[in-house]
């Protein structure tokens, strides 16, 4: 084992951007955590450089890299770059180094600060309240005015000042009277940046005493500020002796995977395959399925016998084919895993193979997530689609059932009607004005009735082809379509003085005889449904990215906005026969022919308005 593969596996598995870069910003290499912070794959980041990634109007840059090529690094904060434009403040460190007979490269650390940022404001923020709630805090605050002597103190200050900072407090004293004669200099220059505006931190350790043991204080010196001008200073002392002894028993936890245990809730681990023993660091054991490490630590099979008994074997022996048949460096795994309260955790176990020269596996480094909620997001996604699915199935074999019954019982109604139709015109022709008037006006319902049952047959036959036309779709120019539908008209325009516009039309792909039905369906309503003046009747089109909508307007007696929606359905009608003719199927064949180019049909209209039938076709049938 060599340590370049441990770090290579700490910096894949780091939550911060790693860049290999050239001297000129050229990116060589870059782990996992930077393609997800950037949004680039490792194969574009290699296409890119550090202007894609870095705005070259981050304050200082010119500085900073100025600084970083004399003293070979700079630890600075600039302004990041994702792939989809996005920018946000990031933290880099980067230093210059050449390898032995190599061009001068750099290594670069880049930190995602947005919640830092974030939280900085918030804190700004909380600052306008100080004054409100200084004295129910556990911190000490002091304020000094603009020559430095002690105007004010909270009161936890009076009571702890001596124990933290070693000197009590009065006000109306200088800072300087308790201070070590050792230390003055530096405060004078520290309090003189202040006044000048600067904010200043430090961190100081107060050695123990017989009094009271060895603490540690973060000290901020801060400009006192009213009206914009700086009329003193204030002083926030902050113990974080507590804080500062978890972080060094972190640290000697174990250092191999200090940044990964802080960086993720994920359970990390190390399996030391010879020795069949693991080490587990962070809180992600804990955090995730509720055990505490120490209690893992002491039981030789705690991961083995948590397992879901039904996955235990499949997971097993994948583990040890990766492990032992195949000299991949990867193995991940999806299983169940017993959490502490008895549950079951879906789990994707990933970990890094180290091998030896021969390829012996000798170490295994990972991370466990828990992906039960994905788990049950899938489980859910695929039992709706399931039942779309059968849905859809008996949806479409509905139809088609409908459509074949449709089709045979109007095509097998037309030989007994026609044979009826005939036989009561020969009738007609034979006794008309021979028998009495009533008998008269019989003849003439029944071949009535029989006129208009071969029109809804053949109106029902025309609905159920729609769907089932072989005809191909094809590029089609509407334009050239209308004019020969405006000839079909001419006789019915001549009679009524209707007057038909036709725009500019634009070239689609359609079923042309269809699309040739759905505009004579349209102008045949608009001519029928017209009132006292002569019909005008105008088609346009409107285009978008995905679909061309069309437009036929005319001027005729309007349609109630109740029966907006009734009107495409089939048998529907909103007038006698007495006073218009039809079969109630022509809009229901138009909203046919329109679904069938994936597209919808509507109308805009109010009576005495005239009405204007608005119906879409897709640019991807």
């Amino acid at each position: 084992m060599t340590d370049t593969g441990v770090y290579r596996v700490m910096i894949e598995n780091a939550m911060d951007a790693f860049f290999l870069t050239k001297t000129d910003g050229t990116i060589l290499d870059a782990n996992a955590a930077a393609c997800q912070m950037f949004g680039y794959t490792q194969e574009e980041f290699r296409g890119v450089g550090r202007k894609q990634i870095i705005d070259i109007d981050s304050p200082g840059l010119v500085d900073h890299l100025k600084k970083r090529q004399e003293s070979g690094k700079v630890v600075c904060e600039l302004i990041g770059i994702k792939k989809n434009g996005e920018k946000f403040p990031i933290w880099v460190s980067s230093v210059i180094f050449s390898e032995e007979g190599n061009e001068q490269k750099t290594f670069t650390i880049i930190h995602d600060i947005s919640e830092l940022k974030k939280r900085e404001e918030e804190l700004r923020t909380a600052e306008r309240n100080m004054r409100v709630i200084l004295n129910n805090t556990n911190e000490l605050f002091i304020v000094l005015d603009k020559d430095l002597n002690i105007i004010n103190f909270n009161k936890v200050t009076e009571e702890k000042s001596r124990k933290l900072l070693g000197v009590p407090f009065e006000k109306g004293r200088s800072i300087f009277d308790s201070a070590d004669p050792q230390r003055l200099p530096y405060l004078k220059q520290l309090y003189a940046d202040v006044l000048n505006g600067a904010i200043r931190q430090n961190i100081v350790e107060i050695p123990s005493t017989s009094e009271h043991p060895k603490i540690i204080v973060e000290i901020r010196y801060a400009p006192l500020k009213e009206n914009g001008e700086i009329i003193g200073v204030i002083i926030n002392v902050h113990d974080i002796t507590e804080a500062k002894e978890k972080e060094a028993i972190l640290l000697q936890t174990n250092e191999r995977f200090h940044y990964v245990a802080k960086a993720t809730n994920d359970a990390i681990w190390d399996w030391d395959i010879k020795k069949d023993e693991v080490l587990r660091v962070g809180d992600g054991l804990k955090n995730i399925f509720g055990y505490e490490i120490e209690e893992a630590a002491h039981e030789k099979n705690f991961w083995i016998d948590r397992v879901h008994p039904a996955d235990l074997q499949n997971m097993l022996e994948k583990r040890k084919y990766i492990l032992f048949q195949t000299k991949e460096l990867y193995w991940e795994d999806e299983y169940r895993f017993r959490r502490a309260n008895g549950t079951y955790a879906y789990v994707f176990d990933k970990g890094y193979i180290i091998r030896d020269k021969e390829g012996n596996p000798e170490r295994m480094i990972g991370a466990t997530q828990d992906v039960s909620q994905r788990k049950e997001s899938e489980s859910l996604l695929l039992e709706l689609n399931n039942r779309l699915k059968k849905r859809a199935d008996e949806l479409i074999n509905s139809n088609v059932e409908l459509e074949r019954f449709a089709y045979v019982a109007s095509h097998d109604l037309q030989e007994p009607l026609r044979m009826v139709t005939s036989f009561l015109q020969l009738f007609r022709k034979r006794y008309e004005g021979k028998i009495d008037e009533t008998a008269d006006q019989y003849i003439h319902f029944a071949v009535d009735g029989a006129e208009r049952m071969k029109t809804l047959i053949m109106d029902l036959l025309e609905y159920s082809r729609v769907g089932s036309s072989a005809e191909v779709f094809q590029e089609t120019d509407t334009g050239e379509l209308l004019a020969t539908l405006k000839d079909v008209f001419y006789k019915t325009c001549e009679e009524t003085g209707a007057v038909i516009h036709i725009g500019k039309m634009p070239v689609v792909k359609a079923n042309k005889t269809q699309l040739f039905q759905l505009f004579q369906n349209l102008v045949s309503n608009a001519l029928k449904y017209h009132g006292n003046q002569a019909p005008e009747i105008s088609m346009s089109f409107e285009e978008n990215e995905d679909e061309y909508i069309f437009a036929v307007k005319d001027n005729g007696i309007g349609i109630d906005a109740s029966f907006h929606e009734k009107i495409f359905v089939i048998f529907q009608r909103l007038h006698s026969r007495t006073e218009y003719s039809g079969t109630g199927i022509g809009l229901a064949i138009c909203k046919k022919i329109v679904e069938r180019h994936g597209g919808k049909i509507w109308v805009s209209s109010e009576p005495g308005k005239g009405s204007t039938f608005f119906f879409s076709i897709s640019k991807r049938i």
